[in-house]
């Protein structure tokens, strides 16, 4: 019985013994999932902004993709005249300086029927927006013309387009502003104008929409009185709403023209 009772003394010991190493082993798990967990911010904190460092340097950039290729030898030279040529009799922009164009893409691509896509950095930022602003020029000639990103901004962009898709086809002005998948209502013009005759103090008549980017939303103003300061896409909405009704139809109206 001494042995026994002894025996089960020493078993309990261990038991304890493992029980509180356990615990332990328990903490410092918990430890190193919460390091891991702010480690894996961080990187994707510096991933984020690395893109957008490797975007802002391509700033000048535009993509043009379907630009007809010669199928040997084209050189950087001809790549740059016909995009001159394209802007110039397409977009209607004579005077612009591009600092060079070249394809991107294996060489042996162009044999085939699909030409590969041009690069184009323009020397002036303001060059680059005005071409993306008349690109819709090209629509019915198979060029397309879209903004040079890195290759992590265009896959959060691709998995937009069917979201984007579906907004143009509900009526709705759809666009993207960097990454940022942009939807808007459309105003009907006479109830716009009809509601700042009547002197009506909030936006909420005149606008409405909301901001995606990935899988967030920005709301825009509620139609209250007073519209709350709050950001879409990366424009900042605030202030009294009567000027600040009077600024959004200015924008909305741009770009539906």
């Amino acid at each position: 019985m001494t042995d026994l009772t002894k025996s089960l003394e020493f078993s309990q010991a261990e038991i304890l013994d493992l029980k509180n190493n356990e615990k332990g082993l328990q903490k410092l798990n918990k430890e190193k999932q919460v390091a891991v967990e702010e480690l894996q911010s961080r990187v994707a904190e510096l991933n984020h902004r690395l893109n957008y460092q490797e975007d802002y340097t391509r700033r000048n950039n535009l993509r043009i993709s379907g630009l007809k290729e010669q199928p040997v030898g084209e050189t950087w030279e001809q790549t740059a005249v016909n995009v001159s040529k394209i802007l110039e009799e397409k977009l209607q922009l004579p005077s612009v300086n591009l600092e060079r164009a070249h394809r991107v893409g294996p060489a042996a691509a162009a044999a085939s029927s699909h030409p590969r896509a041009v690069v184009v950095r323009f020397k002036n930022f303001s060059d680059r927006e005005a071409a993306i602003r008349n690109a819709s020029k090209l629509k019915g000639t198979g060029i397309y013309i879209n903004e040079d990103l890195c290759p992590a901004s265009l896959e959060i962009k691709k998995k937009q387009f069917p979201l984007m898709k579906k907004a143009r086809e509900d009526g709705k002005i759809a666009f993207f502003r960097h990454t940022w998948l942009i939807i808007r209502e459309r105003i009907d013009q006479r109830s716009s104008s009809s509601v700042a005759a009547a002197g009506s103090p909030h936006v909420g008549a005149g606008f409405s929409g909301w901001v995606a980017h990935g899988d967030s939303t920005v709301r825009p103003p509620d139609g209250t009185g007073r519209v709350s300061s709050e950001t879409t896409g990366d424009r900042r909405v605030s202030g009294d709403s009567t000027g600040c009704q009077q600024r959004v139809l200015r924008d909305i109206d741009k770009l539906v023209t």
